[in-house]
């Protein structure tokens, strides 16, 4: 459908003028498509997919976008199916629209569209509403020259479009991962999808969903090293006499409990347990009351 998008036809559009823009769209058309079938071709090659002989076939070439996509799918539609529904949508609405474009040219050029109404919007642009006046026998192709597009193809294009973006939604998960949701917009938005296609073309392809869990894997032990570090390089989480110290309490001298048996030692022969020890007059066992013989 990129063809009518370069051709840039409109409704009231002459037979001549619609020739002329078909020809020049085909040709742009052609060097984007070209870009396109050998970007698949190249992708099919190196990853062993037959038929390649489709990429270089309008309507089998989105077909195939789907076979080199088939790797990853629309969540859980595969893409082989999801390039089946786009071929074959796109080759009706090919078919439709060259027959409204055609219809629509035919009834301009004899004079048989006529401006019923016009209006002037808030822009300041100004919109006419068409009608059929000709003969009977062609009245059928006033009708599809005024409502085939209006009432019909802009729906069935819509689903399209969607179609299509969950297909490029395939590929580019497919070969460009890191950039799949850019490439994708950009080809809605924009008809240079074959030129994408020759960019990606070198890409081994990959799973997307295996390719997230990698990614999460890597960025896990990056946080990991990172913790690690940090933990190593926090004063406070150091030993505060040295990496290479430890600090031991004191061991009490090899005689305290000798001394302590004996009754006393060498600090004025009392025991150590009775801190009134040091008043009594001697060293015996009980110790003398020092009041002892006072008043008498």
């Amino acid at each position: 459908m990129d063809l009518f998008e370069y051709a840039s036809i409109s409704q009231t559009m002459g037979l001549e003028q619609l020739w002329l823009q078909l020809l020049v769209g085909g040709l742009c058309f052609i060097v984007v498509f070209v870009f396109q079938a050998v970007a698949l071709f190249i992708i099919a090659r190196r990853e062993g997919y037959k038929n390649k002989w489709m990429a270089f076939l309008p309507f089998f070439n989105t077909y195939y976008i789907g076979v080199c996509a088939q790797k990853n799918g629309f969540y859980s539609i595969n893409a082989k199916k999801i390039g089946i529904v786009a071929a074959v949508m796109e080759a009706v609405l090919f078919v439709t629209f060259v027959l409204y474009y055609v219809c629509a040219a035919y009834v301009t050029s004899h004079g048989w569209l006529v401006v019923v109404k016009e209006q002037t919007t808030i822009f300041g642009d100004t919109v006419a509403t068409y009608g059929y006046n000709g003969p009977v026998n062609y009245a059928w192709m006033g009708w599809i020259a005024l409502y085939l597009y209006e009432y019909i193809l802009r729906w069935v294009d819509l689903l399209y479009v969607l179609v299509q973006a969950a297909l490029l939604v395939c590929f580019f998960q497919t070969y460009a991962a890191n950039r799949y949701f850019l490439f994708t917009i950009t080809s809605i938005l924009f008809p240079i999808q074959g030129i994408l296609f020759f960019v990606v073309r070198n890409n081994r392809a990959m799973n997307y969903r295996e390719y997230i869990r990698k990614q999460q894997e890597r960025q896990y032990r990056m946080y990991q090293q990172q913790q690690q570090q940090n933990f190593q390089n926090n004063p406070y989480n150091q030993n505060p006499y040295g990496n290479n110290r430890t600090y031991n309490p004191p061991e009490p001298p090899e005689n305290a409990e000798s001394n302590r048996a004996d009754g006393g030692n060498a600090n004025g022969g009392h025991n150590d347990d009775d801190p009134f020890g040091g008043l009594g007059a001697g060293g015996g066992n009980p110790p003398q009351d020092p009041f002892d013989g006072v008043g008498n």
